[in-house]
């Protein structure tokens, strides 16, 4: 079959191309063959040409089986004709040509047809291939992202760590305030829209594949390699356009809470301690009445020395 798309327009072309090829390659094997037998006067050449005629068409196929029995055919021809003729033979050797045509022809379909069947198996196969390997990357595409607001997951998050080692990085946990009041309130409809609008301006801010939803109404940033007045630049950008989500009734206000950590990530250890201690600067900030950012430079001292709880630190959904 010809491929139609943008990658495979050549592919019938270049299928008809690699045909004549391997045609030209099996007739020149089974012309060489005959030059041999004939040299050397073997006394039972059609063992050996019937050999070639086997191997070509087993493979390449018809075309190299049809051109190869052909010049069996016409050497047998010559070979068992009285004083090599080609039309003139003995009752025997008539006998002997008829049972050469009969071989070739049965060793050309069967052969071929065997070979046919291995190369649509082939095909088939090869398809089924892409087609897994298509699926498996959109598969883990969908195991990597969450699925209400489409940034990346905790599952990405633990697969990207080593994209950040030894990467000068801003490391950035925030929530949404008073989240379970909105819930409560208004249904986790309304809650959920909130918090795919909120991705939508994270992604937006500092780039997809540098967000995650870490659980709930928390989302962890880790922007590698940019400047402090870059970072708060952005950061401030993205406080604005929260205010301006749409949270179901007029004059119910959507902010949110923030702390983060600037530094060297010199080792994978060292990000799961600034996730600690920028989650510690979150805290921080809701302590100071919320709708506000917190941002410290990172110690791993310090980070260390911070309680942890069973998920590693803290998390504060709804408050």
């Amino acid at each position: 079959m010809v491929s139609n798309d943008p990658a495979g327009r050549s592919t019938g072309a270049d299928a008809r191309h690699a045909d004549v090829k391997h045609t030209l390659i099996a007739l020149g094997a089974m012309l060489a063959m005959v030059a041999v037998v004939y040299l050397f006067n073997v006394p039972n050449p059609n063992i050996l040409l019937i050999t070639v005629l086997a191997v070509f068409t087993c493979l390449y196929g018809y075309p190299a089986g049809i051109a190869c029995g052909a010049v069996m055919i016409l050497y047998s021809m010559y070979f068992f004709s009285t004083d090599h003729s080609f039309f003139r033979y003995t009752t025997l050797n008539l006998e002997k040509m008829g049972v050469t045509v009969l071989g070739v022809v049965l060793n050309t379909l069967f052969i071929g047809h065997l070979q046919r069947q291995y190369t649509e198996a082939h095909d088939q196969l090869r398809e089924t291939n892409r087609d897994l390997i298509r699926d498996n990357r959109h598969l883990e595409a969908a195991s990597m992202t969450d699925g209400l607001t489409g940034v990346r997951n905790r599952f990405a998050l633990r697969r990207d760590y080593g994209r950040f080692e030894n990467r000068d990085v801003h490391v950035m946990m925030l929530d949404l305030d008073d989240f379970k009041g909105i819930n409560d309130r208004f249904g986790h409809g309304a809650g959920d829209a909130i918090l795919k609008q909120l991705s939508a301006a994270l992604a937006d801010s500092f780039g997809a594949e540098w967000c995650y939803r870490y659980g709930g109404d928390e989302f962890l940033v880790i922007v590698p390699d940019i400047p402090e007045g870059e970072f708060l630049a952005r950061l401030e950008a993205l406080k604005q356009r929260v205010r301006q989500i749409d949270a179901g009734e007029e004059g119910l206000p959507v902010h949110f809470s923030a702390g983060y950590v600037h530094g060297v990530c010199e080792l994978s250890y060292d990000l799961r301690l600034m996730m600690h201690q920028a989650d510690s600067n979150l805290y921080d900030a809701k302590g100071l009445g919320k709708d506000c950012c917190v941002g410290r430079a990172f110690s791993r001292v310090f980070a260390e020395s911070l309680p942890e709880n069973a998920d590693g630190f803290g998390s504060r959904e709804g408050e």
